[in-house]
């Protein structure tokens, strides 16, 4: 991941920050494929047409490029850009041990592509897991602004609609939520727990 970072800042230091393309390699084709990232570059008019008394515009972020499902790159205010992985979730790899996604992976790219498109979002802490991990990423919560002023999570989205696993073994303070997203994607088999039944057996497919 790492060259692909290095790639991402170049182009965006030579775009002054505009968005670029992201290569994402398909789990059907085992071709390299692009996918258009979150847009990005909101003005700061636009962004205060949208942000509610409660909510200042100095909590809003951009996100500058998705890297996979659930790892963003993001710029704040000041245009500091840094890696932002989500709490509470586990999508699969887009580059997988040999090099070519894993089943469901490039779904869920564009699934958080999607969801984050034209949005500035909040980013939030949770206080029982760290600030940043081993690999010198933020973990947040990502929440997508939307036209009347609302937050909807992306990191819930992921879970409930079956695009993300709920990692139990790392901390979080809603983990029974979590645990119940997950459990009910699962009985409903939606996203990967229908797609990839060999990777993520349910009980109805054991049965």
């Amino acid at each position: 991941m790492t060259w692909l970072l290095q790639l991402i800042l170049g182009t965006l230091m030579a775009a002054n920050l505009q968005i670029g393309e992201v290569p994402i390699t398909s789990a059907k084709s085992n071709k390299v494929e692009t996918a258009t990232p979150a847009a990005t570059v909101v003005t700061k008019e636009e962004l205060l047409a949208k942000t509610t008394e409660s909510q200042p515009s100095t909590n809003l972020h951009w996100v500058i490029a998705i890297l996979d499902g659930d790892t963003l790159l993001v710029s704040d205010k000041k245009r500091e850009i840094f890696q932002v992985r989500l709490l509470g979730v586990d999508t699969q790899e887009v580059n997988g041990p040999d090099s070519t996604a894993e089943c469901y992976a490039f779904e869920a790219t564009l699934f958080t592509t999607e969801f984050l498109k034209n949005r500035a979002v909040r980013l939030t802490r949770d206080p029982a897991n760290r600030d940043i991990d081993p690999y010198g990423r933020k973990l947040r919560y990502v929440e997508a602004l939307q036209d009347d002023g609302a937050f909807h999570s992306l990191n819930q989205a992921l879970v409930e609609l079956g695009y993300a696993t709920f990692p139990s073994q790392y901390p979080i303070t809603n983990a029974n939520l979590y645990a119940t997203l997950e459990k009910n994607a699962q009985s409903e088999e939606n996203g990967l727990w229908g797609a990839c039944r060999e990777d993520f057996p349910t009980e109805n497919s054991i049965s």
